[in-house]
């Protein structure tokens, strides 16, 4: 075994791409030309679960379930350093993450599928800060959050797959795992927010901070509770929310195939030699 876990026959055989599955997206059983399994510890603890090693289409790619293989991890618990920096170090340059969430227009119907450009952070409390060497830490711009190129291949997979995309929207993360009060999804719905999660923060920003192409698809399971008169996440309306659910998750699996199999070295980009850092050292 190598220092990393990884088996010494399989030591050139590092993924530069990698799946973080959501919610309903725990296994992605359908990749079965499994390679190796590893769960390093990193400065920052383990990660979620082992990281799959698997060969599709003579792509290596990892994938890693963000809430665990048993989905036992809470949104806010999730180790997003560990996560991040375990794949980096395996050699992971590229993440398609997925997620689902709720609407907050009633233009964005259940079901749909939407390539987020922007966030807005609305949790707490989460460990979102990468401590650097010789004591210095990072202030990192943060218009664009998401790797536009990877963004583009995201959208272009969901269109070839027959899916309708919205193509640009702004996430509301939430704290979790509790979803919105009446009140808090009319706040974000008066501001013009589009959509609902609660795992894109710090994901998204720890992933920028590291250098890697980050993209995400989420996938519209219901209205949130803001929008009067609609299918939105109560008990009363399960059986069709579990129903869009479940469709939402084979779209994803489709739209992830259709990404592979269009995988090339263009997808390529500067995010890994951002010029913008600034550090500032303590006195």
């Amino acid at each position: 075994m190598s220092s990393f876990g990884i088996p010494v026959e399989h030591s050139f055989k590092r993924p530069k791409i990698a799946i973080i599955g959501g919610s309903g997206m725990c296994t992605l059983p359908e990749i079965d030309k499994e390679l190796y399994r590893v769960r390093p510890m990193t400065k920052y603890g383990l990660p979620s679960d082992e990281i799959r090693v698997c060969e599709y289409s003579g792509i290596i790619i990892a994938f890693l379930p963000r809430h665990g293989s048993n989905h036992t991890i809470a949104p806010h618990r999730v180790p997003y350093k560990a996560n991040l920096l375990a794949l980096q170090e395996l050699g992971v340059h590229t993440i398609f993450a997925t997620c689902i969430v709720g609407s907050l227009k009633s233009s964005i119907t259940p079901g749909s599928l939407v390539v987020p450009n922007q966030f807005v952070n609305m949790t707490w409390g989460r460990d979102d800060y990468v401590e650097k060497d010789n004591g210095k830490f990072l202030h990192l711009p943060m218009a664009d959050p998401y790797c536009e190129t990877t963004r583009q291949k995201i959208i272009q997979a969901t269109e070839d797959c027959g899916h309708k995309v919205l193509k640009k929207g702004v996430v509301a993360v939430i704290q979790g795992p509790r979803f919105s009060t009446r009140a808090e999804s009319l706040f974000f719905m008066h501001n013009g927010w589009d959509i609902v999660n609660m795992t894109q923060y710090p994901e998204c920003y720890l992933a920028r901070e590291l250098g890697l192409c980050y993209g995400v698809l989420a996938s519209v399971t219901d209205y949130d509770v803001g929008i009067e008169s609609q299918l939105a996440m109560q008990s009363s309306n399960m059986k069709d929310v579990l129903k869009i659910f479940n469709r939402n998750i084979q779209n994803t699996k489709n739209v992830i195939f259709k990404f592979l199999d269009s995988y090339n070295t263009d997808m390529y980009c500067n995010c890994s030699k951002l010029e913008v850092h600034t550090y500032f050292e303590q006195k």
